[in-house]
């Protein structure tokens, strides 16, 4: 399944070209490297549109007194790195969406012990246009604690700005907003409100757009959600634009929190197309195979979405008995796939030029592919199973890397005739061609179970003829071959014939 973006004229029309739009998240790391000494790592994303605002080459950050909120020093963070996130996949790239990451780095040493702890602060003008809320400054910070805490503490540091940052209008999303947290403390995430500046410690918050609020980021009709355990967030916006979206991570240790810092990022919601799921042909679940028969039947997929590489994978526990998959003789190119409809009953047929075995067991085509699952049952093993299946996997590739599936078991009994003999009693050993010889039926024979013994004997309990062969046959002779008399004889068979245990005596009759 390949996934197709459509972008519309309404987000074209939201480029930012203003000097002041280009602020689209960030978030502030601290890493403590000694007793009393940090460095410090800002990213910050804007926007690279043409005519969006550049950014500079280097930030003050403000460090306050968590409790008091007096100032108490600044540290510089300079860029040292920055790069273009590269959107979408080898399927797709969204155009128009022009993303940055900045990185900014510095340190700070000898930040006194206070058992108060900091909190770091940082605003930037401006935010671009965005539908959920006023629009103005970017305002990180993170609060951190005392140096002096046992073991140090790094601050959480949150993964990437995700390659997937767009929303498809009416399909769920998840956003990742984890942390990793060097200390191996417990973090918990929450959606919060955007800032704006700060006064002092205290943040200004962004105000939220008609219809919109934190308990509704996303306004009328969509999903905002945060797993407060993994930081993953599952949105589904219901109109285009683009959205704000703000996380807070605390962090405690030993259940007590000693510090929290934030994220924000915007997404911009987009029209998407999503191809048909591909899709498996009406053939039944049910195919009898008879015991000592050869039989094949053909499984079909098809991705509607007719220019899609489709694949066709084949499993079944019968390739331990020799069965296999492949393709039928081709007709000028065409290979012509039959099935019966588990619906209609009635036969349907696929005509498909481009396809190949990659595989054993697998098949590759565009749009449709088809295979033959061909089995001759006759392995005694086979009759000892219960049961055995062909799994039919159709998948074409996402544009995502992840496989579009489906999926089909069909059950494969194995029939045995009902096996049945019957005992003559009179025979006629006289070269005539009829009846000339006596033996069981030769049908009931079942070649994986049978093991007879058969022994005749004359009036006065002499044996005349015996054979260890569940199929033999007795022409009137006796062992040295001399022909035996017209009368009355005894049979005794005792052993498994037609596939079932046989105790018999019973008179035979000789004539000539």
């Amino acid at each position: 399944m390949k996934k197709i973006l459509l972008i519309s004229t309404f987000f074209l029309a939201l480029s930012f070209t203003g000097k002041s739009s280009h602020g689209v998240g960030g978030d502030i790391q601290y890493i403590q490297t000694g007793a009393n000494s940090y460095d410090v790592i800002m990213r910050l994303f804007r926007y690279c549109e043409p005519g969006a605002a550049t950014l500079g080459s280097s930030y003050s950050i403000s460090i306050l007194d968590q409790s008091t909120c007096a100032n108490v020093t600044s540290v510089t963070a300079t860029r040292d790195t920055f790069y273009q996130i590269n959107f979408g996949d080898e399927c797709y790239t969204p155009p128009g969406l022009c993303v940055e990451t900045h990185i900014y780095t510095g340190s700070i040493s000898f930040l006194a012990n206070n058992p108060n702890g900091y909190m770091s602060t940082w605003s930037l003008c401006c935010r671009n246009t965005i539908l959920n809320v006023t629009a103005n400054n970017l305002g990180l910070y993170t609060k951190f604690p005392d140096p002096a805490l046992a073991g140090g503490n790094s601050t959480p540091l949150f993964v990437d700005y995700p390659t997937d940052g767009y929303f498809c209008i009416g399909f769920d999303k998840q956003i990742d907003f984890s942390c990793t947290d060097a200390d191996g403390d417990s973090l918990a995430y929450f959606l919060v409100n955007p800032i704006n500046t700060f006064t002092g410690c205290s943040p200004n918050l962004l105000g939220w757009n008609a219809g919109f609020n934190l308990t509704n980021i996303l306004g009328p009709g969509s999903l905002c959600t945060i797993n407060s355990s993994t930081g993953i967030v599952t949105a589904r916006p219901a109109q285009l634009g683009k959205y704000v979206i703000s996380v807070k991570v605390i962090e405690y240790r030993n259940g007590v929190k000693i510090g929290e810092t934030v994220r924000d990022i915007q997404y911009a919601a987009l029209r998407c197309n999503y191809n048909s799921k591909p899709v498996l042909e009406n053939f039944s679940a049910r195919s009898i195979f008879e015991f000592d028969e050869e039989k094949c039947i053909d499984l079909v997929a098809n991705d509607p979405n007719g220019n899609d590489t489709f694949f066709l994978q084949i499993s079944s526990n019968a390739f331990q008995f020799g069965a296999v998959v492949n393709l039928p003789a081709p007709t000028g190119g065409i290979y012509v796939f039959e099935w019966e409809d588990a619906t209609t009953g009635l036969v349907d047929t696929a005509q498909i030029s481009n396809v190949r075995k990659i595989n054993s067991t697998t098949f590759e085509g565009v749009g449709k592919v088809g295979a033959r699952f061909c089995w001759d049952v006759n392995q005694c093993e086979i009759l000892s199973l219960d049961s055995f299946y062909i799994e039919a996997l159709g998948y074409s590739l996402g544009c995502d890397g992840s496989k579009d599936t489906v999926s089909r078991r069909v059950s494969v009994p194995i029939k045995r005739d009902p096996y049945s003999y019957n005992v003559p009693n009179v025979f006629s050993p006289n070269d005539d061609g009829i009846n000339d010889l006596f033996y069981l039926k030769k049908d009931a024979y079942d070649r994986c179970f049978d093991a007879l013994n058969v022994r005749v004997y004359n009036r006065w309990g002499q044996i005349v003829f015996e054979s260890e062969d569940a199929k033999f046959t007795w022409d009137g002779t006796d062992q040295n071959g001399s022909k035996l008399s017209e009368g009355t004889y005894f049979v005794v068979l005792q052993g498994f014939y037609g596939g079932k245990e046989v105790t018999e005596n019973f008179p035979l009759t000789l004539f000539r």
